[in-house]
């Protein structure tokens, strides 16, 4: 048996779809008399209203989309954690999407238009042209941007304080005593990465240790290539005796080329790196790490999109916050955490 639609409810009650809407929706604007016949219908046959019809005759898509860079990425869960514990307050609800460097955002952002049932969209940002969210902002839909990768635009984000937290780990190493500290950078086309290097780099100079351009090391976030730069410079009879990277799996990269040589981490080589991805808590030795805050940035990206969507309601705010809509760019505190891989510069 076929299920009954809004169209079906229509005709066998003699009326047109938008009234069976109305009454759905509990419109006054239908006469008593005609609300039971279409009610009386609707009991007879059970039918069952779609949500994702009601959201729409009230003029509010019912979704906030969400395009993330797959779902085995490392940072997705907590996102989408500190996302979901937002929008779930909501009457949204989130659907996902994936868009991968391998393609652009065109053709998910194409079939999110076609719908019609996305309020906003919520991106976790990867390295691919912007244009096609900047088209959709331009269209009057709203995006935020989370942990931007890419090239920085003129759209909502929310991303980690990438330099405090870079200039926080090589101030840490300083305070123990290293002087020859290597930077294992990341993809440097990457905001994130020029902020971090940034942040090494005046963490040294302020403290009167020269920038050495041979201890900064493109690794471009691959742990093979990272593992071999570090094995080639510790190598060298000036060797740094700290490693900062610019993520956590190259940091695991330089502490196997470090084991690879023949050195002790921390004795021998300090690590730090950047992420605190779930599994630095538990390498050996436990990786000295930047935090980022993934669940607050979800969670501040949904307010952010929330109040983009609807500015009078309110709906931006969590339960008992007050005050303007929070700004269109939003850098988030990191957190050093001081494991094991950390150490007194030896000597």
């Amino acid at each position: 048996m076929e299920k009954i639609t809004i169209r079906d409810i229509a005709r066998l009650a003699g009326v047109s779809k938008s009234t069976v809407s109305l009454v759905i929706n509990n419109s006054p604007r239908v006469d008593p008399a005609t609300r039971r016949r279409v009610l009386a219908v609707i009991t007879r046959h059970n039918y069952v209203p779609s949500a994702t019809a009601s959201a729409l005759a009230k003029g509010r898509p019912p979704f906030i989309g969400m395009i993330v860079p797959g779902l085995t990425w490392r940072m997705v869960a907590p996102l989408n954690f500190g996302v979901a514990s937002v929008i779930e307050r909501t009457p949204y609800e989130i659907i996902l999407y994936t868009s991968t460097n391998d393609h652009d955002y065109g053709p998910v952002i194409d079939r999110m238009l076609a719908s019609g049932l996305s309020a906003g969209v919520l991106v976790i940002s990867q390295d691919q042209t912007m244009k096609p969210l900047l088209d959709l902002h331009e269209q009057g839909v709203p995006v935020v941007l989370i942990n931007t990768l890419g090239s920085r635009l003129d759209l909502p984000s929310v991303e980690a304080d990438n330099y405090e937290g870079a200039y926080g780990a090589v101030r840490h190493l300083l305070e123990l005593g290293h002087r020859r500290v290597a930077s294992l950078a990341g993809p440097m086309t990457y905001p994130c990465c020029q902020d971090r290097q940034r942040g090494y780099e005046d963490a040294l100079t302020e403290a009167g240790v020269p920038v050495e351009v041979s201890l900064t090391l493109q690794s471009g976030f691959e742990p093979p290539r990272a593992r071999e730069l570090v094995r080639e410079l510790l190598g060298r009879a000036d060797r740094p005796t700290a490693v900062f990277a610019h993520n956590d799996v190259t940091a695991y990269a330089a502490m196997e080329a470090a084991a690879d040589r023949g050195l002790r981490v921390p004795e021998d080589l300090s690590v730090v790196g950047f992420d605190d991805i779930p599994s630095s808590a538990h390498v050996k030795p436990a990786l000295t790490t930047v935090s980022q805050p993934f669940e607050a940035m979800g969670e501040h990206a949904a307010r952010m999109l929330l109040a983009a969507i609807s500015p009078e309601s309110g709906e931006g705010s969590a339960p008992g916050e007050h005050g303007p809509p929070p700004p269109a760019r939003v850098h988030l505190p990191t957190t050093l955490v001081v494991r094991d891989s950390t150490g007194p510069a030896p000597g």
